[in-house]
């Protein structure tokens, strides 16, 4: 079996990867519509959540809104991305900093304060998008 670009494993004919084929249901959702809330709480730079076997990853969501409760930055952060095949996000920077989107170690493409934009994964690091 391969795996496609979404992460879901080839579904065989089979009654016991019904499950399985939720899941490929649930990740299509958050990819076309999923929203989720990212919360700095500290002064620092955050990375997404990748766990998918807790069920808190928080990249596959295809809108994100960046806050800052308590309003804990006091300079520009990075949101850092996982090296993977995401949908193309849009992005709500709600917070009073400028805020990265980026993959580990590369330069990303700033969001300034309260902006918002399209954003995606292109080679190796996070572009705004068409």
């Amino acid at each position: 079996m391969t795996t496609p670009l979404l992460g879901i494993e080839e579904l065989a004919s089979s009654a016991a990867n019904y499950s399985l084929g939720n899941e490929a249901f649930k990740i299509l959702e958050r990819a076309g519509c999923g929203r989720i809330t990212v919360n700095y709480l500290t002064d620092a730079n955050l990375t997404l959540d990748v766990d998918t076997a807790a069920g808190t990853e928080q990249w596959r969501d295809a809108i994100i809104t960046i806050t800052d409760s308590g309003v804990v930055l006091t300079a520009g952060r990075d949101l850092i991305f996982p090296d993977e095949n995401g949908p193309i996000y849009t992005i709500y920077n709600d917070t009073a900093q400028t805020i990265t989107v980026k993959l580990s170690g590369q330069t990303g493409v700033a969001i300034s304060a309260s902006g918002s934009g399209r954003y995606l994964r292109r080679g190796t690091d996070m572009v705004a998008a068409p």
